[in-house]
């Protein structure tokens, strides 16, 4: 079955999650192609099967370049052990996941693979991102939207990750199902700690205080898993570490030890909450 006819058959079985970014309204159709809105705004599905809710252009600094690097790197396994560590934490593993800002799409579909069995949707205001995921990703829908305008129905939603990505707390409030779950993981101070030191003095030490307390300002009964661990890289690995972070944009591969990059600290916290039932 092509993209397009699989996805369309996914936003038949599942409007009930989506409303219109434009004039919130329910969708309750589609034409051809197009998801309609009861307000007669129209939403093309592309040929890739993802649909387009940003209303106005975005612009991103992640390139298609930048993007296949970090695909690379999540397919050599390099957030297999922080995902290992979410994973178990889902509470329902058959009901509705939403990944916020999922870039292209490697952890989401990680988390598929070892067993999420509801429907999974994966959002990002990077087209490049999205696109690169539905080609590469099977049973994960797709599609191009911003947190502050999300195109979805309130209370639809029984997991929200949030990895490495700007949250929207009143937002997350709205989405989530009763009792649903906020996870969301954070860099921890020793992150990426080599790639810190070829950073300007001010940006060589990192905390995450003012993150975890606005999570736990939300979740005043939320959990802190911690997860520490290293991950050695090859030299083409190098090469597409640097590229798919910006801490790495600054870094010329040339002119650097890249003995030193060759084993990477991956120090990180996944912050679990509810929402009050």
């Amino acid at each position: 079955m092509k993209k397009i006819d699989k996805a369309k058959l996914f936003i038949l079985d599942h409007l009930h999650l989506f409303r219109c970014p434009v004039c919130e309204r329910s969708f309750e159709k589609m034409e051809g192609n197009q998801l309609v809105c009861t307000e007669n705004h129209a939403f093309d599905l592309s040929k890739k099967g993802t649909l387009h809710f940003l209303l106005k252009p975005s612009k991103s600094e992640y390139s298609r370049e930048m993007l296949l690097a970090r695909q690379r790197i999540a397919q050599m396994g390099f957030w297999q052990p922080m995902l290992d560590i979410l994973y178990p934490l889902i509470e329902a593993k058959d009901g509705v996941t939403l990944d916020v800002g999922c870039g292209e799409g490697a952890h989401s579909a990680y988390l598929k693979e070892k067993g999420l069995h509801g429907p999974v949707v994966a959002f990002d205001i990077s087209k490049e991102g999205v696109n690169l995921g539905a080609a590469t990703y099977e049973d994960i829908f797709f599609l191009v939207a911003d947190l502050a305008q999300s195109p979805f129905q309130a209370e639809q939603f029984d997991a929200l990750l949030n990895i490495l990505s700007p949250s929207n707390y009143e937002e997350f409030y709205r989405l989530l199902k009763p009792g649903g779950q906020v996870i969301k993981v954070i860099p921890g101070k020793d992150y990426l700690k080599e790639l810190r030191a070829y950073q300007p003095e001010e940006k060589r030490t990192y905390s995450n205080q003012d993150v975890k307390d606005k999570f736990t300002d939300h979740y005043s009964e939320s959990e802190i898993h911690p997860v520490h661990y290293k991950v050695d890289l090859t030299d083409e690995e190098v090469s597409d570490f640097l590229k798919m972070t910006p801490l790495g944009w600054n870094i010329n591969v040339s002119d650097t030890n890249t003995a030193s990059l060759k084993q990477i600290t991956v120090d990180m916290e996944i912050l679990v909450g509810n929402k009050s039932k």
